[in-house]
């Protein structure tokens, strides 16, 4: 009876028991059990997640509650980043939560944190896909940047429009219009200063423009009274023309006959004017001096004579 040991079918036993325990303890410890502590969600950022790394904290209302097991850009959408994490079985998310990314210290780390989540909102369930996901919101850092950044912008935008205004061209106007503008204001000055000078011409001017424009006035009601009068007696002329009741060729006579006497009157008034133009053309002194003979009636006599 052969009652030697076989080291060698020993060892590579053991050694064969040894590697499957340790790799049931490693497939239990990463995939078995594990996994039943915790549920899988997902969360979809549209920000920078620089700082936040696989295994960073998860918290909801100042405690741990998970963690972060992968990242990975969204393969449908490039512009999100999609983060899985792990949460603790048990914890009661809603579908009003959602997640910001908050900074630990200065170090430059990120962890996720859940926030809202109210009694009276509904469970949060898998949807379509199988798969659970929390809304996210940018941070109050994020928003701050992105608003400094527009502030920015909108601050580069300004200072390129002002260099606009202020070009070599434009100042060079602004300048001739400030040295008109003082010109201006000097020659308003003089106007002013000739205005204090001639208060008083002016008041007197504008109390007679005023009394003109009375008196205009009162002329122009005047006239249009008698324009108004004329019309009248012209239009009651002309109706008694239309009926016959005026004897035209009387009312000619008569002013034929007035007419005659007038041009003989202003006949002898030529004459008369055209002989003491001519006296007075022939001796102009007699217009002054010469005195008229007066012819005494009887019993008259001068009384320088004596």
């Amino acid at each position: 009876m052969d009652t030697k040991i076989n080291f060698f079918r020993i060892g590579l036993f053991v050694s064969a028991i040894s590697f499957l325990l340790i790799v049931a303890i490693f497939w239990l410890g990463k995939y078995g059990l594990e996994d039943k502590k915790y549920d899988t969600y997902y969360i979809y950022f549209d920000e920078s997640v620089s700082g936040l790394n696989i295994g960073s904290s998860i918290k909801y209302k100042g405690f741990d509650v998970g963690v972060v097991k992968n990242i990975k850009i969204n393969p449908y959408n490039s512009e999100q980043i999609e983060v899985e994490i792990q949460i603790q079985k048990g914890t009661p998310l809603k579908e009003d939560n959602y997640a910001i990314l908050g900074n630990l210290g200065i170090t430059g780390l990120k962890y996720v944190e859940l926030k809202g989540g109210s009694n009276d909102a509904k469970s949060l369930e898998e949807n379509e896909y199988g798969i659970k996901i929390i809304n996210s919101k940018k941070s109050a850092l994020s928003n701050l940047v992105d608003s400094t950044e527009d502030i920015t912008k909108e601050l580069t935008i300004l200072l390129h429009s002002f260099r606009d205004v202020l070009n070599e061209d434009n100042l060079k106007n602004f300048s001739i219009l400030l040295e008109n503008s003082q010109k201006s204001m000097a020659n308003i000055e003089k106007f002013s200063d000739y205005l204090v000078k001639n208060q008083n011409n002016i008041d007197e001017l504008l109390l007679g423009m005023k009394n003109f424009a009375t008196i205009g006035s009162s002329s122009f009601i005047s006239v249009k009274t008698s324009a108004d009068n004329f019309k009248a007696l012209t239009t009651k002329m002309k109706e008694d023309f239309d009926k016959g009741t005026f004897d035209i060729k009387g009312m000619a006579q008569d002013s034929i006959d007035n007419l005659e006497i007038v041009l003989k009157n202003l006949d002898n008034t030529l004459n008369q004017t055209q002989d003491l133009m001519k006296n007075l053309n022939e001796s102009p002194s007699d217009l002054i001096f010469k005195q008229k003979t007066i012819k005494y009636g009887p019993g008259e006599k001068d009384e320088n004579s004596k």
